[in-house]
């Protein structure tokens, strides 16, 4: 069972919901840095960890898993708050509970596959084997990231229903290009389920839209596809990751063959997680209005408005922002600045925008052990979230 939906006017005690969530998600990857940041200035992995490859690989996989449970123990007050809490639509407790096992478990052994792969290959085949490998492992995420979705929280799968078969037909695509799926979860958005844009994982809650709406969301998602904007967001955010994997090696002077070195790897690739909240929003944002007035060319402009400000009730619902906060935390720009821009006129999409260049980069980080991947703002605590992330 479920409690209902939070008008657009609630807010979590003096806080409005999108502020509440903003804070807590300050909190958890405040946290995941300090944590982070004390691992690698006190040199705790070289005083916990063997650092010699002499240690058999099992005993030091073993001691690494173990840290992996305490991280994911780390956060789970986050996650609580995040998940069962401040929510739209809250789980009972026991629901809740089981799905964020579920979704600490598949992160654990994503991780455990991941430490696995590059210790083996560091131990056996050095630093250029070690990087084609922490790269096939992104490749290999992006490619599956619809299944991993579904493995995560365990989505419901429908029919496409003939609302959307036309939306579909209306806005380019096949309605056999259509996943349809169900999840409590208002914010979930879905996305295209892997680097080649060929299944588009849609929310059956989209079925509430009108069938303008619902034609100018599948349309933008089309015009990412065509455009390559979602290959370069996708691509750029492998790229962002795996220049951090080699900057981290070279600052630390370590390698992921010892459990010191992955631990070090971790705390290094979280702090490298953080630049990339900070600065990867402000190209993610500049897609997404390309993408707005793409778009509007084709469908106009009042189909693309009431798609954005129905889907943002059921996300955010923040129609206002500041500059400052929007261009430190929010790779999807607000309602109101998305609609000054459309009506303004916006060049649409060109051959440098990368879609979701931020969230691509964070969800990939389930292949770099950083777990700031999961307890940002919008997806702490939300299991559905954690492969594919809010958007637009």
């Amino acid at each position: 069972m479920t409690s209902p939906s939070l008008s657009r006017s609630a807010s979590i005690g003096a806080l409005t919901y999108a502020r509440s969530r903003l804070y807590l998600g300050i909190s958890g990857v405040g946290t995941a840095v300090l944590a982070a940041s004390c691992l690698l200035y006190f040199k705790i992995p070289a005083v916990g960890f063997s650092t010699s490859v002499e240690q058999s690989v099992g005993r030091s996989l073993f001691s690494v898993g173990l840290f992996f449970m305490m991280v994911a123990g780390l956060f789970f007050l986050f996650d609580l708050m995040g998940g069962a809490w401040v929510v739209r639509r809250k789980d009972n407790a026991p629901i809740w509970l089981a799905g964020w096992l579920r979704g600490v478990a598949v992160q654990w052994v994503v991780w455990m596959i991941t430490a696995a792969a590059l210790m083996l290959t560091a131990r056996a085949a050095g630093a250029v084997a070690t990087l084609s490998v922490f790269v096939g492992i992104q490749l290999l995420l992006a490619l599956g990231r619809g299944r991993l979705a579904r493995i995560i929280a365990r989505f419901g799968v429908h029919p496409v229903s003939p609302l959307f078969a036309q939306a579909a037909e209306r806005a380019g695509l096949e309605p056999a290009q259509l996943l349809v799926v169900d999840t409590h979860d208002e914010g979930f958005v879905g996305g295209w389920s892997s680097l080649v844009p060929r299944t588009l994982v849609v929310p059956r809650r989209w079925g509430m839209l009108s069938e303008d709406a619902l034609t100018a969301q599948l349309a933008r998602r089309q015009a990412v596809a065509v455009s390559g904007a979602h290959q370069r967001g996708v691509l750029g955010a492998m790229a962002f990751n795996t220049v951090g994997f080699v900057v981290v090696q070279q600052l630390s002077a370590t390698t992921p063959a010892t459990a010191a070195g992955i631990v070090t790897l971790m705390a290094g690739m979280t702090l490298w997680a953080f630049l990339g909240v900070l600065v990867l929003p402000t190209p993610s944002r500049a897609a997404v209005y390309a993408t707005d007035a793409t778009v509007a060319s084709t469908l106009g402009v009042p189909a693309v408005v009431q798609s954005i400000e129905l889907t943002d009730k059921w996300q955010d619902d923040e129609p206002t922002r500041s500059v400052n906060v929007e261009r430190i935390f929010h790779p999807v720009p607000g309602r109101s600045n998305r609609l000054a821009r459309l009506k303004a006129g916006q060049v649409g999409l060109g051959g440098l925008h990368a879609h979701h260049l931020a969230r691509h980069a964070l969800w990939l980080g389930w292949g770099t052990l950083s777990p700031i991947s999961r307890v940002v703002h919008c997806n702490v605590g939300r299991t559905s979230l954690w492969a594919m992330l809010p958007g637009d």
